[in-house]
């Protein structure tokens, strides 16, 4: 009878910096699985516009290539049921299935053990009354703008779920997270550690034949905070407001991380860690904005023909239209807009008939008399920093190198394709 098999994606993870961090001393958990099993590259897709994490995760769970499975946004999984995913396959096959955060992928399982979606996917969550209120305050938490407040109901939602859900011997954990949470990339950790948690307790209730993890923390500081790493040698150096100079959030998350896989390894399940991609070090000061409140923005320069917006991850939102002549006005209008002072643009648009995939692109520092005019309407949009939140400060950038490690059979290539990964994992499976 062959072992239960868990996923664990780690999105993003630069093991170079991981090496020296165990060279250090550090994560224990990261050196005995190394160190027994090894390390094999993966490569994806060689246009950098393409090493998205959303394309390279839905490569994994498809066996497909971006050039076969073309889904190029984040959420688009749902509605392309023309693709067959690891999941029900394996669910097809009589074997049962539970997933936590799998990135970019659609629930359609019959009889699933639990699926609980990303947060910026919308799918259906399976799961008790308590896991689908906790989905909703993570969804809210991750995609609501700054301002906004959990509601009351949301908030003892996810205490409940907490309590339930998690041992009482991680509470010390949370409390110490929750007094740090303001510092730089803390929440975030503080995310992944519940859904971890959370999947533990699910797991053990029902210990499905393959089960996925998935967690986005360690790509997020990355991209917010790596010249903060110990690990990074490079000239870049980010503003004390911003990071203080001596305080590594890497580390923080990589030993969430490592306690992590020493819990899974202990479990008796077969592990096989991914990454689907890297990222190295960004060499130019770029910012990273957001929207604070996109249906009022759009609403004041212009736009108000839409059906829907739905906010995506970090500066990218979705827009819907009835027709395709009214998403093309909104393209049109989008892109006449620039910024006064250096005429850059300030949205990147991708029009797909009657929704547009917008990117706010503007990437510079944006001052108290910033504003942005429109070549199309003359509408000018005076201190245009009141309607964005600051995101970030670009730490890191995607490579399209993953890894790939494995506690079942060994791999004997020392690189192999990502969408291989996919046949790796059911060949644990069906053993």
């Amino acid at each position: 009878m062959s072992k239960p098999v868990i996923l664990l994606g780690l999105n993003e993870l630069n093991f170079d910096y991981i090496k020296y961090y165990i060279s250090q001393g550090h994560l224990p958990s990261f050196k005995k699985v190394i160190e027994e099993n090894g390390i094999v590259e993966t490569t994806s897709e060689s246009k950098y516009e393409l090493l998205e994490p959303w394309i390279q995760w839905v490569t994994l769970h498809t066996g497909k290539t971006y050039d076969e499975h073309k889904v190029f946004r984040l959420g688009d999984i749902e509605d392309r049921k023309d693709l067959s995913q690891i999941f029900e396959e394996v669910e097809q096959a009589g074997k049962t299935v539970g997933a936590i955060s799998p990135f970019n992928a659609a629930n359609r399982l019959n009889k699933a053990s639990f699926f609980v979606p990303d947060p910026w996917t919308k799918t259906k969550v399976t799961g008790s009354f308590l896991i689908n209120k906790l989905y909703e305050g993570i969804h809210q938490s991750v995609n609501e703008n700054a301002d906004s407040k959990l509601s009351v109901s949301t908030l003892i939602s996810i205490l409940s779920a907490v309590l339930l859900n998690v041992s009482p011997s991680r509470w010390p954990h949370y409390i110490k997270a929750f007094l740090k949470r303001k510092k730089p990339g803390y929440k975030a950790i503080i995310l992944d550690s519940l859904l971890s948690d959370v999947f533990f307790s699910l797991w053990k209730k029902n210990k499905p034949d393959f089960a996925n993890l998935f967690l986005n923390t360690g790509a997020h500081v990355q991209h917010h905070y790596l010249f903060n790493s110990q690990a990074y040698k490079g000239d870049q150096k980010n503003p004390e407001w911003y990071c203080p100079e001596g305080y590594d959030p890497f580390i923080e998350v990589l030993t969430e991380y490592d306690r992590t896989i020493g819990k899974l390894l202990k479990s008796g399940a077969t592990l096989i860690i991914a990454t689907g991609l890297h990222q190295n070090p960004h060499e130019h000061v770029t910012y990273y904005w957001r929207l604070k409140k996109h249906e009022d923005f759009l609403k004041k320069i212009g736009m108000s023909n839409f059906t829907k917006v739905l906010p995506r991850m970090s500066r990218d939102f979705l827009v819907e239209f009835k027709t395709k002549e009214e998403a093309l006005a909104a393209d049109q209008l989008l892109t006449s807009y620039k910024s006064s002072e250096e005429d850059k643009d300030i949205f990147n648009v991708d029009n797909r008939g009657t929704s547009l995939f917008v990117e706010l692109v503007y990437d510079k520092d944006i001052t108290d008399s910033a504003s942005i005019m429109s070549s199309m309407n003359n509408i000018k949009v005076e201190n245009f920093k009141k309607y964005v939140a600051f995101v970030a400060i670009k730490n890191g950038e995607h490579n399209g190198t993953g890894y790939l490690i494995t506690t079942g059979e060994k791999v004997e290539a020392k690189v192999i394709p990502l969408k291989d990964t996919k046949e790796i994992i059911k060949k644990e499976i069906f053993k």
